[in-house]
């Protein structure tokens, strides 16, 4: 009796290492699928997505130069204040 109970704690044992194996499986098979969609949509919207990033470096440049002349503007407008004391 006490050699049948560990041979069936050792098939339970097995078959339930044999279904997590099958949905790890399944886990990365999805993941894999998942991914290589990614990597096509990457593909696909390259082009798009460089040009972003490229208008982003502008737009950033176009902001700080314009920061720069509201500085000096209101620089001058200080400066004003002084002599009007």
């Amino acid at each position: 009796m006490n050699a049948i109970g560990w041979q069936v704690g050792a098939v339970l044992f097995g078959l339930a290492i044999l279904i997590i194996a099958i949905y790890i499986a399944k886990t990365l098979n999805s993941a894999t699928k998942t991914i290589d969609r990614v990597n096509k949509i990457i593909d696909y919207n390259e082009k798009n997505i460089s040009e972003i990033i490229d208008n982003a470096a502008e737009i950033t440049s176009d902001v700080r130069s314009i920061l720069d002349i509201v500085e000096k503007i209101t620089g001058f407008f200080k400066v004003l204040r002084v002599f009007k004391k």
